[in-house]
């Protein structure tokens, strides 16, 4: 017995110690992890702020507080919600870890917030109105020993009905890990169920198993995110009886972002979604399509270029809603000097965003590629590549109007281009290009594209100064006029 509780002492000592250590700690991590986040979010005109820290020796409490930056926005959002929004937690220091289940651990962190909390009083009541009860966001978190967020956040199921439209959605998940000083980690966001419906009628929207995949490898320069980005829908259906031609949309959607680092100072950024169009009934012309695949590949951007472009186009964002709301409290007469204002923006950034091509293009590197790829129930597909290539040296400075001249002037020495299209001759009525097929004709005619039985196609590239299309060299007959051309 008396070992016994020797070992338990030693035990509760050890763990007491093991506690008053850990809670130490937490409060530096909870802080370096909304510094870091910060650098993210303000990017994107939101602000972490740990404004309270109420620390015990086994359990602690929290307050975040979310605020807007741009005072435009906040001003228009102050209309309908308390800001900045306050969130408090609730941390239950380790290294045991007892509230919610046995664990070990840093800490375990949980909230739970209403949405008619971050409410103002009439919007509150409004929403009470439509959400009868209300809707509740729980989060549980834990920080592991090495420094890694395990997190879950899990909403209530929300149903809203109002002028004889019928609203349900079943509870949104949203789980993953984050590294509290890198950020990066895998997070997944599911929602089973999305439907909305109109009475008395058969018209609506039903979504099946919506979910978005995310795997963070690295962040850099504080805005751009390296990883895998997942969008998936399992069944997208639209009836609707006002459109008769369409009658009823049944699809599947997937598409993929990814960004990676090419070199040190380059990074490739890809897309491609995929529609199926499953048992989807359109109207006659369309009647026989499939699938739809696209995609958008771009090699070797500059780091620094990219962080500058999306920047330039954050801030852009910001000034265009400070101005939008101004027009939208503002009289007759003082729109005009408003939308001037508006115009000059717009001038100004487009400026800066054609200068940041300096960082972001790289001589005989930097490639842009769209793809297309059709395919109809018998199987029968068209697709079409282009890819454009920066092969030039030039220096993006000046206005608009010098660099377009510029550009123009300069464009064969600046650019390779490759295109390959192969078009099913079944598809031409899928394509809504007046006289299309009179144009492939006389293509035909003149050389640019070959038919077979089944299909037109055109194969070529421009590089380097030589012309080469579906074989044919090209560079002695069609280049110089392209060149007296561009050069107008």
């Amino acid at each position: 017995m008396k070992k016994i509780l020797t070992i338990t002492t030693a035990t509760l000592a050890l763990w007491a110690v093991s506690t008053f250590i850990v809670s130490n700690q937490t409060q530096k991590e909870f802080e370096n992890y909304i510094n870091k986040s910060n650098k993210l979010y303000e990017t994107n005109g939101l602000k972490l702020t740990l404004s309270d820290y109420q620390k015990s020796f086994l359990n602690s409490k929290a307050t975040m507080e979310i605020d807007v930056l741009n005072p435009e926005v906040a001003k228009k959002l102050k209309e309908d919600y308390i800001l900045p929004i306050k969130v408090q937690y609730d941390i239950e220091h380790g290294p045991l870890l007892f509230k919610n289940g046995f664990g070990l651990g840093l800490s375990k962190i949980h909230n739970e917030l209403l949405i008619s909390s971050m409410l103002q009083p009439k919007a509150k009541e409004e929403f009470l109105k439509l959400v009868k009860d209300d809707i509740k966001l729980k989060t549980n978190m834990v920080i592991s020993f090495a420094q890694n967020l395990q997190y879950k956040i899990e909403s209530d199921a929300v149903h809203i009905n109002q002028d004889k439209k019928d609203f349900t959605m079943t509870p949104l998940s949203v789980e993953g890990t984050s590294n509290i000083k890198t950020l990066t980690g895998e997070g997944k966001v599911t929602i089973a169920q999305i439907e909305l419906k109109e009475e008395n009628s058969s018209n609506a929207l039903h979504i099946d198993n919506l979910a978005m995949d995310i795997k963070i490898d690295e962040i850099a320069e504080n805005n751009i995110v390296f990883g895998d980005f997942l969008f998936s829908v399992k069944n997208l259906l639209i009836t609707d009886d006002n459109n008769p031609e369409f009658n009823r949309v049944n699809i599947a959607l997937n598409g993929l972002m990814q960004n990676k680092r090419a070199t040190e100072t380059t990074m490739d950024s890809n897309f491609q979604a995929n529609i199926n169009l499953k048992d989807t009934k359109l109207p006659t012309e369309f009647k026989e399509l499939q699938n739809v695949k696209i995609s958008m590949n771009m090699k070797e951007l500059g780091i620094k270029g990219m962080s500058e472009f999306q920047k330039i186009a954050q801030e852009a964002q910001q000034e265009q809603t400070k101005l939008l709301t101004q027009l939208q409290s503002s009289k007759q007469e003082e729109m005009q000097p408003i939308l001037e204002d508006l115009t000059k923006i717009q001038d100004k950034m487009v400026t800066k965003i054609i200068h940041s091509l300096n960082n972001l293009l790289v001589k005989d590197k930097t490639s842009i590629a769209y793809a297309l790829d059709i395919e109809t129930k018998d199987k029968a597909s068209t697709k079409a590549l282009a890819e454009v290539g920066y092969t030039g040296d030039i220096e993006f400075k000046g206005t608009v109007q010098e660099l377009a001249k510029t550009l123009q002037s300069q464009i064969l020495s600046l650019i390779r281009l490759k295109v390959d299209i192969e078009l099913n001759k079944k598809h031409l009525k899928l394509l809504p290009i007046p006289m299309l097929e009179q144009q492939l004709q006389m293509g035909v005619a003149q050389g640019f594209v070959k038919e077979t039985n089944s299909s037109f196609s055109l194969n070529g590239y421009y590089k380097e100064k030589q012309l080469i299309v579906n074989d044919n060299n090209l560079t002695a007959t069609v280049l110089p006029l392209l060149m007296m051309m561009t050069a107008q």
